[in-house]
């Protein structure tokens, strides 16, 4: 049977119950209407007499009544007022005791067994109670019919409201497999890692890949997951290169890797960390942006040192933990020291692109002095809350970047004049100009907190 026909099917069973049970409670109310059984079978005629009173009766036909009620027991007249002011409060205040025409004129029928006539009317004084108690049965009667009413609207009002699963769940046909659960992801996730992860949600999409949270269904642990944006063959080899360089690198300073797989879909899994030092309002004080300087300085030295350079430091590329140590992230046009010598032109950000990314054959390939460059235009950001070249288009940015000298940081913020040679140093246009390692940065930094009155932070 469909689901929806057994829904209506049952609704209409609770429909038919109610109205049985209405119609059963219902029931004595009905058939007394016509008055005691006594006088189901009443002749006309009789009806007819019962519509005048006794003395009536007798004035109009003397003798007949006389007649008609030889042998039988004649009920008394009507008692008068005095005669029914008795202590029993149950004959003063109920008029159906007192005795009618009806009961005295009613022709009976020889052939049929002659009523109690002292019991149907409640002459007798003993009986009184017997018959106010049963003029008093029709109330009990609509009582229960309301209270039936009350509870079957009730119980279909709660039936109604059940769910439309609960309803047609045991109508369905239950197919192999019914109870497992299919979860809901968002458009770019790999179906084939849904039964691996969990929550998923969509974070961005960073280099060649896009990244997404997730929690982990073996142990509930947050994770990002980075999977290639295509799937073509030229992608996938990026990619996984790019996985190959950052699985190796291992600093506090840097996003850790948890796992890097090709099956059932290239995709790397890695640590999470909601905000990124772009999400960051700034100028920050100068004391919180030396601190993440020196974290960024400290994490591509460990790279350099291992023959891995980034190539792509910006903000959006740092994320930040919840004390705000700085953790570099998106290796993906990381590469290094020996392959930077061929004349590939790889991907980066303008608004932080070294001169020598923008006019290699003027300044020379990339290396290890372009990530120093980089993390000198991010730190100029963070105390001056702007980069230190702008321009209307692209040619004109590129234009500053390469013939323009930036202005010191000290000019745009008070207090900044300790830092101008550091970050100028970082920002020189030929890379022999800068410092020759991310550690000399580093070294720098910390000795001019140091002289600050503060302590080493690595």
């Amino acid at each position: 049977m469909r689901p929806e026909r057994a829904g209506r099917g049952e609704r209409a069973a609770v429909l038919i119950l109610l109205a049985a049970l209405f119609l059963v409670a219902a029931s004595p109310v009905v058939s007394g209407a016509g008055g005691p059984p006594e006088h189901s079978n009443a002749d006309p005629r009789g009806i007819e007499a019962a519509s005048k009173t006794p003395n009536e009766d007798t004035a109009t036909n003397p003798g007949k009544n006389t007649g008609q009620n030889k042998g039988r027991v004649t009920p008394e007249a009507t008692p008068t007022p005095e005669e029914t002011v008795t202590p029993d409060i149950s004959q003063t205040e109920t008029p159906e005791a007192t005795p009618t025409a009806e009961e005295t004129t009613t022709p009976i029928n020889p052939q049929t067994e002659t009523p109690d006539m002292g019991a149907a009317a409640g002459k007798n004084p003993g009986q009184g109670g017997q018959g106010a108690a049963s003029d008093r049965l029709p109330w009990f009667d609509i009582l229960l019919i309301i209270l039936l009413l009350v509870s079957g609207t009730a119980a279909l009002a709660w039936y109604l409201k059940r769910l439309p699963g609960e309803e047609t769940a045991s109508a369905a046909t239950i197919l192999p497999g019914a109870y497992q659960t299919i979860p809901s992801h968002p458009p770019g996730f790999p179906p084939e890692l849904a039964e691996r992860y969990d929550q998923v949600a969509f974070v961005g999409r960073g280099g060649l890949g896009q990244v997404f949270r997730a929690v982990r269904r073996d142990d509930g642990r947050e994770v990002a997951v980075k999977i290639p944006v295509t799937y073509d063959e030229a992608t996938g080899r990026t990619f996984m290169k790019e996985m190959r360089f950052w699985e190796d690198l291992t600093h506090p300073n840097i996003v850790a890797v948890y796992s890097v797989n090709i099956l059932p879909v290239p995709f790397v899994e890695m640590e999470y960390l909601p905000r990124t030092l772009g999400d960051v309002e700034k100028p920050l004080p100068v004391e919180t942006a030396a601190r993440i300087a020196a974290g960024i300085a400290a994490g591509l030295a460990y790279a350099h040192e291992r023959g891995v350079i980034h190539r792509d430091i910006k903000p959006g590329n740092i994320l930040l933990a919840g004390d705000l140590s700085p953790k570099i992230t998106d290796w993906g046009m990381s590469t290094t020291l020996e392959a930077s010598r061929d004349t590939t032109v790889a991907g980066f950000t303008l608004a932080y692109a070294a001169p020598e990314q923008i006019a290699p054959e003027r300044f020379g390939r990339t290396d290890a002095r372009t990530d120093i460059y980089q993390l000198g235009v991010v730190f100029y950001e963070l105390v001056t809350g702007k980069t230190p070249f702008a321009g209307e288009n692209l040619a004109g940015f590129a234009g500053a970047v390469l013939h323009e000298q930036p202005a010191p940081p000290s000019l745009i913020e008070e207090g900044l004049a300790e830092l101008d040679p550091i970050i100028l140093r970082c920002l020189a246009k030929d890379p022999a100009d800068r410092y020759q390692s991310a550690r000399e940065v580093l070294d720098a930094i910390e000795t001019l907190m140091r002289e600050a009155g503060d302590k080493t932070l690595t």
